[in-house]
Order: structure tokens, then sequence, then C-alpha cells
């Protein structure tokens, strides 16, 4: 099982270099149409097209390659039928990517290369190189669309960038390893892995405010121990610490905590956290569908009403995995048991199923009625819709290995 928060799902070889699975599905065809510096593919998968509902093909879908430097636009076609076009920068370790709320421009974050590339949503072609600070990891667009957040993990800053101007307005440091900035009513609430605080950030006037959890423990040197996102929604923020597992819930308008609920003070906490060799408290996300939050650990998700300020329930598996994934959905939730090769679905009120995948489910987005999600099967990478009744539908698969981001233009949240 593996435990870095940088690469969740992959093998480390003695070297520290990533070594993807072993191809679990064997290949699917592709006819190559065009080539040079980009390449375009007609996908025709191992799934029948005539089985795949058109609904289920998004207009658009961009996933990213993290050791390969590719990146790869999916774009329907009549129908169900995929075009697959790709590029690659040489070298570049591709953290994330995303579209612009318009889907005019594909962002890829080059972690290894301290910048943002900026390509065509349409022709996937290089339009700019926007340098960064310190290893670039995740993105997210304001709600107006205007400002992209990219948080540099080993400078401890944050660049803001203009998506009109195509380049960086300002960078702001102070941060303990920042790992997602979320915008809200005209502030950004930044989650620092390596601090127990989420630093609230104004980009003309830096951070203005540090939202300070006490009673845990301090991360040890270079410990990511802290925060590894934050969601905001409705004049709601919740959060919750990787370590302890303690749900924080803060507003987002006066900036003060008004509830935490741990171990020392939530019976149902207490029980299903004992036992735990790490609770592994990742992410926790509100839901644009009911008012709960969904927050995953290793044993299960917590569903915590947030109407309420109560935990609403607790829902664990007979076995510990690795997770760091949970994903909203109309009246559910997916969480991506990424050591596993399953996907768990579940209600506020119960666990629904648990289903297989080919391989190691990394990452995944909702949109329309549909997660999707990559797969990494080692050297290639599937990429599946899956229904809320768990029925999968496999839409394409890419030449490439070791995935990371994936992104629909509109789709929620802004990124993965």
């Amino acid at each position: 099982m593996i435990k870095s928060l940088k690469k969740p799902y992959k093998i480390i070889d003695k070297k520290g270099s990533a070594v993807a699975r072993k191809s679990i599905l064997k290949l699917s065809c592709f006819k190559i149409i065009f080539a040079s510096s980009l390449i375009l593919f007609t996908s025709c998968a191992q799934q029948k097209e005539k089985d795949i509902p058109e609904s289920a093909i998004p207009p658009k879908i961009v996933i990213g390659g993290e050791v390969s430097g590719k990146i790869a636009l999916i774009k329907k076609q009549d129908g169900v039928r995929n075009q697959v076009i790709t590029n690659e920068v040489k070298g570049a370790v591709f953290h994330q990517v995303m579209f612009s709320h318009d889907g005019r421009y594909v962002f890829a974050a080059a972690s290894n290369l301290n910048k943002v590339y900026v390509f065509d949503g349409e022709t996937l072609s290089l339009i700019k190189e926007i340098e960064v600070g310190e290893h670039p990891s995740h993105m997210h667009i304001d709600d107006e669309g205007k400002i992209l957040a990219v948080t540099n993990e080993e400078s401890n800053e944050v660049s803001f960038i203009s998506v009109e101007r195509l380049e960086e307005i300002r960078r702001i440091g102070g941060f303990y390893t920042p790992h997602f900035a979320r915008y809200y009513n005209g502030l950004w609430f930044v989650a620092n892995l390596t601090k127990n605080q989420i630093s609230v950030v104004d980009v003309q006037k830096g951070i203005v405010k540090e939202i300070e959890v006490k009673n845990v423990p301090d991360c040890a040197e270079n410990e990511e121990c802290a925060f590894f996102d934050v969601s905001i929604r409705n004049d709601v923020g919740i959060a919750s610490h990787i370590k302890t597992g303690k749900i924080i819930e803060f507003n987002p308008k006066t900036l003060e905590i008004v509830n935490e609920l741990g171990r020392e003070n939530n019976h149902m906490l207490a029980k299903a956290y004992e036992g735990l060799k790490e609770i592994n408290s990742f992410r926790t996300t509100i839901s644009p569908f009911d008012p709960v939050a969904y927050t995953v650990f290793s044993k299960g998700i917590i569903v915590y009403d947030y109407v309420a300020r109560s935990l609403f329930n607790i829902l664990k598996t007979d076995e510990e995995f690795f997770s760091q994934f949970v994903i909203e959905y109309p009246g559910k939730a997916f969480m991506l048991m990424h050591d596993k090769n399953k996907i768990l679905i579940a209600s506020k009120f119960k666990i629904e199923k648990i289903i297989d995948v080919p391989g190691v489910p990394g990452e995944g987005i909702y949109h329309n009625g549909y997660i999707y999600l990559f797969v990494d099967q080692g050297e290639k990478t599937s990429i599946w819709a899956i229904d809320g009744q768990g029925e999968k539908f496999k839409i394409s698969e890419i030449d490439f290995s070791t995935p990371e981001g994936i992104h629909i233009p509109g789709a929620y949240p802004h990124c993965h």
C-alpha cells in the first residue's frame, strides 16, 4: 500500500522512479488518422460501441500523464465514437490537468519543470509556458473563470494566473506545503499539508487570516499530516485532519471555526477509528446535491450533516484500504479504493455496492449523471463512465501509463 500523497497509487522502485502496474486488459484498437507532433486516433474500445449510451460520452475530456509527459484530449464525434488527440512535452511530469471554464484552454501543471503549460482546448497544440513556483501540483479556477490558482508545494507559494492574459499576476508565499487552493466569495482557502491551519488569501492583499486548528498534534518535520484539501459551499467550509481524522467546520465569511468533531468528543468517530494504524482522512467534499459532506478514511466514509452540525452516519467496510478521493454524485458518493482496484458506492444511509475495475482507479469527476475516471492498467490507461447504479462503460483507452489528472469543461468540481 503506497502512502505518498503525491503519488498515491504507484509502485516506487528502489531508485525512486515510478513503475506502473502491469496491464490487466488487452489493448483497445486504434486507427491512426494523422501523425505529427500531435497524434490523432479513432478509438474502438473492447466494449461494443452500441452498448455505450450516447449520454455517457462527454463532449471532451482531458487526461494527463505523470511519467510520460503526455496529455490526451478525448473528443466526442458522431455520437459514441471518440477521437483521441495526444501531445507530449519531453521530460514533463504532469501532476494535474484542467480546462478553462469555457473549454478554450487546457492547463497542465508540470511539477518537475516549475511551469504551467497551456494547450488549445480543441487541438491540444501548445500555446504557452508559464513559469510558477517550485513543484506546482494542483490548480483551481475561480467562479468567474478569470483566475487560476496553482499550489507550489516545495516553494510554499501559490501562483495566481490570469486566464485571459495567460500570465502569472501574483505569487504569494508563507504557506506550509500548500496542497489545494479553493475559491469562495472573493477569497482563496489554502489547505496546508504540513501545518495545522487553513490559510485565507486575498489576491491583492496576500494572506489575511490563518484558520488554526488546536488540540491536534503538530506535524513532524516534512510530515504531511495536516490538511489534504478544503471544501466550501453554501456558506459552509469543511476540512478533515489527515492524521487524527478530526472534522473541522468553519464559516467562510467570518473565517471562524464553528465546530470540531474528533475522537475526544464524538463516540461515533472514536469507535470508527479504533484500532486503525493510520486514519488517513484525506479528502472531505461538500455535496452539491445534498446538505452533507463526505470524508474518506482508511475504512470507509464519514457523512457529516452541516445543517445540524453533527455526524449523520459512518459507513465502514470490512477491511482497511487506501483512498484519497471521494466523488460527489446525486444522492450518493463514489470512493476510489486505490490499492484494491475497486470503487465503493454509497448513499448517506448505507454502502450500496463495491465494484471492481480492471486496474488502479486514480482520480475521477462527476458530470451529467456519470462519474468519469481513469484506470491505470500499466502501459495503458482506460477511461470509464460509471452511472449511479455502478454500471461501467469503457469510453476510451490511451497509450500512456501512470495517468494523473482528469477534467471535463463545466464539471463539478472544477478540479479533480
